[in-house]
């Protein structure tokens, strides 16, 4: 990724957050809205300078959700903030690291540069851990997307099943439909499942 670019999204933890979150699907704003905690005015300000940076793009919604008419997807593989999971690419403090104060013996300072050539091999190892992990969670929304769009779906079908494959569970998906895009229908989730999997057996 351009030095640049980086330094754009990692100089903002809400950027970081939307960037997580977008990476997985597209979302409307009243979710980033929640999911960031901040207003809908804030979040449209950071989703412009994701724009401008090329991260971003603005799409209609074509489907009928009556809450919603633009959503914000990736427009291409995304830095992302996966510390909810436990995984953390990339974590930004707010205060500088604490200065060390007094003289250091030289057996104190051997010791200390043992314990530091332990932590930057740990590093390593778990580096290149999650660099296989987001390679294959990359991997993974791909196959997903592609998969959807190889499906003979409605856009609205389509919608649903973006929503509801990559919440938590069916439940979480289908309160998201509801809140977020004003579609109630259960019968249309559960039509769009069962569409998608009689597609995916043939």
């Amino acid at each position: 990724m351009d030095p640049d670019v980086l330094s754009g999204v990692m100089s903002s933890r809400v950027r970081l957050k939307l960037v997580g979150s977008i990476a997985v699907r597209p979302r409307t704003l009243g979710e980033l809205s929640s999911l960031t905690g901040i207003s809908v005015q804030g979040v449209l300000r950071h989703l412009d300078r994701l724009m401008d940076l090329g991260l971003v793009e603005e799409r209609k919604i074509v489907a009928n959700a009556p809450k919603a008419r633009k959503l914000y997807a990736a427009k291409s593989s995304l830095l992302g903030d996966y510390s909810d999971a436990g995984v953390i690419i990339v974590k930004p403090t707010d205060s500088p690291p604490t200065q060390a104060t007094g003289r250091r013996r030289p057996q104190d300072l051997e010791k200390m540069a043992g314990e530091l050539l332990i932590m930057r091999r740990r590093i390593g190892v778990g580096a290149r851990k999650l660099g296989r992990m987001i390679d294959d969670l990359v991997t993974a929304q791909a196959m997903l997307d592609d998969t959807l769009d190889g499906m003979n779906l409605s856009d609205e079908e389509r919608l649903i099943l973006g929503v509801v494959l990559t919440e938590e569970t069916a439940e979480d998906g289908a309160k998201v439909l509801s809140k977020y895009y004003g579609i109630d229908d259960r019968r249309s989730i559960d039509n769009a499942l069962a569409k998608a999997r009689r597609l995916g057996s043939k």
